[in-house]
């Protein structure tokens, strides 16, 4: 398969073995920043999370029978903080996964060239026990692992829809 390099339009089939090399390890060094960017925004939600969580059963706990308006406004204000921050996290961490699922795609791309031009290197012998490095035309992993290792995905709609739900009377 043939891909173009983005910055200067060039097929990538014409350039040398150690250059596709250097632009596939590039690409996994900018993938591997967009996982940690995920994971980074995974962690800071948890945080706020449980502090708001915490701050919200301390109020309800502490009422008394008539609480003061202070109280009714943060009642109200920590589910709309709450809220506000799952679905910006839950935004940031989709429009990674879109970055990531896009910079896969030229890893695997480059993945069948670095492979292709291996095997060509090689002798026929060495070259029947290169496997293939990339997920294109097959799983890579069983379908289960995608499906659980993508679950902190959901989490930041998971915290919406409890804020919301404590948001409603």
């Amino acid at each position: 398969m043939t891909t173009t390099d983005e910055d200067n339009g060039k097929p990538i089939d014409n350039s040398e073995l150690k250059d596709v090399v250097a632009l596939a390890a590039y690409i996994e060094q900018l993938l591997m920043s967009e996982q940690q960017w995920i994971m980074n925004r995974l962690s800071w939600l948890f945080t706020s999370q449980s502090f708001l969580l915490t701050a919200f059963v301390v109020l309800l706990n502490s009422q008394n029978s008539t609480p003061p308006p202070s109280v009714h406004r943060l009642l109200i204000g920590l589910p709309f903080l709450g809220l506000i921050c799952c679905v910006t996290v839950g935004s940031a961490i989709i429009a990674a996964q879109i970055v990531s699922k896009h910079l896969g795609d030229q890893r695997d791309l480059l993945s069948i060239s670095i492979t292709k031009r291996a095997k060509y290197s090689l002798r026929d012998n060495e070259a029947n026990g290169l496997a293939k490095i990339s997920r294109i035309g097959f799983n890579r992993e069983p379908k289960w692992t995608l499906i659980v290792g993508a679950l902190p995905h959901w989490l930041p709609w998971m915290f919406a829809l409890l804020w919301l739900s404590l948001l409603l009377p």
